[in-house]
């Protein structure tokens, strides 16, 4: 070895170790994370929130730690809510403890000293479901598209009946047959037929009268779009049609006429279907139109009537008119949408349909964090639900209308680790596993229209 070699190569080797020689990638700092993972709150409960202070890595050295922090939480009112602030060890976050005693939008400010800066976010307090209980839990091996019952206590699943929650279903027609419930009528539609069943209180359903369905034109691929029904009147909507059907003892189950719908100035697409909504003595076609001024999409409602041959039919001096937004979810009289000209600002907007026409009863605006998860249509009445898609415990709320507050809020729903989201119905809300084993957890609905 040439003299000196050893040196240098013992130099080579500290270099190495040390980093000393060698180019160091820049210290970038980063933005800090949010302050919790979720914004959704049930009031009255007790919260525990950690809080990270702010710091630069690059200079953490320098900076030091926090050494104090002190908090404020101010309610709708903007009335000062009692709360604490502790740090969590040196540099540690800080664990702020408070309970919401108000319904609505309150701010949090945590301010750390001498570093840390201020850190500050918006919560939302709701109404508190979350502990709530199921109704039942149903012991089936068919997956529910939706959940009702019938007065004298039968569960429907879809369209499978069970008598006990736990016992073998009963078909009552085709797997994916949406189906109806109106007192202890069953209504089933198959896209070649019209099924009504009567649950006598006891045992399986009997069985059912039938007429066929469509009788116009050539069948279509799909089932009808929506239905209304009472005990002895069906209304079925589909792509090209308005239909109804009556029942009485006398001469059983009879289509009684249908109308052609007028071709919309934008068809259905995807999961959205046309709807059909009850209005008093009245019935209203919902369709997505174009508006011819501004071509924004908007909500289009038609009225109808039965006529005195007993087919539905357009009333003919009243015209259709048209609300803002895109349905979301929709129930017996009331229709769900999402309005307002900002993408990222979540807007519902809640039509009651009551009086004859869809009229605004309320808005509900969220920040542009949360989203809006509208269901499947098809199957049934549906209620959009609100989350935050960054959260990591996946809580969700339902819009619920205080009729005596004549306000909209929210009201979080019970938390379903391992169950997929929950689907709100007209009267029930139902969870299902994510895995093969089927279960379903059946909830009341905290409010109903």
């Amino acid at each position: 070895m040439p003299p000196g070699s050893g040196l240098r190569l013992l130099a080579a080797l500290l270099a190495l170790g040390t980093g000393v020689g060698c180019p160091m990638s820049p210290c970038i700092p980063h933005e800090p994370g949010a302050l919790f993972d979720t914004t959704l709150f049930g009031v009255g409960q007790p919260l525990e929130l950690r809080v990270h202070p702010v710091t630069n890595q690059c200079e953490a050295s320098r900076e030091g730690a926090p050494e104090t922090v002190t908090v404020e939480v101010r309610d709708p009112r903007n009335r000062r809510v009692p709360a604490t602030a502790e740090l969590q060890g040196k540099g540690g976050p800080a664990v702020v403890r408070f309970t919401p005693e108000m319904k609505g939008r309150h701010h949090l400010i945590v301010s750390f000293s001498p570093v840390g800066s201020i850190r500050q976010s918006a919560l939302h307090v709701v109404e508190d479901h979350s502990q709530q209980a199921p109704v039942v839990e149903l012991s089936t091996v068919v997956e529910c598209r939706s959940v009702d019952r019938t007065t004298a206590g039968t569960w429907l699943c879809g369209s499978n009946a069970l008598r006990e929650p736990d016992q073998a279903p009963q078909p009552l027609g085709d797997y994916f047959a949406p189906t109806v419930v109106a007192g202890n009528v069953v209504w089933v539609t198959e896209p070649s037929r019209v099924l009504r069943y009567v649950d006598e209180g006891s045992g399986p359903l009997p069985p059912p009268v039938t007429a066929p369905f469509p009788v116009i034109g050539t069948p279509t691929a799909a089932a009808p779009h929506t239905r209304l029904a009472t005990e002895d009147e069906l209304l079925l909507l589909d792509d090209t049609h308005l239909h109804r059907y009556a029942y009485t003892e006398e001469a059983g189950l009879r289509f009684t006429g249908a109308t052609l719908m007028p071709y919309p100035r934008l068809a259905t697409f995807g999961d959205m279907p046309s709807l059909l909504i009850r209005a008093g003595e009245r019935f209203l076609v919902v369709r997505i139109a174009e508006d011819a001024t501004t071509r924004d999409f908007v909500t289009e409602a038609c009225p109808y009537q039965v006529g005195a041959e007993g087919a539905p039919e357009a009333v003919s001096d009243e015209p259709c008119h048209q609300v803002p937004g895109l349905p979301v979810g929709y129930e017996e009289d009331v229709l769900w949408a999402r309005a307002g000209s900002v993408p990222e600002q979540l807007t519902l907007h809640r039509y009651s349909a009551a009086s004859g026409r869809l009229v605004l009863e309320g808005v509900l605006s969220m920040d542009a964090l949360f989203q809006a998860q509208g269901p499947n249509l098809r199957p049934g009445f549906g209620s959009p639900l609100v989350f935050v898609p960054t959260s990591v415990d996946a809580r969700y709320a339902l819009p619920s209308w205080d009729a005596g507050a004549r306000t909209l809020e929210l009201a979080l729903l019970p938390s379903q680790n391992g169950y997929q989201p929950p689907r709100v119905g007209g009267r029930y809300f139902h969870a299902e596993r994510w895995n093969s084993i089927y279960g379903v957890k059946v909830y009341a609905r905290p409010s109903t229209p």
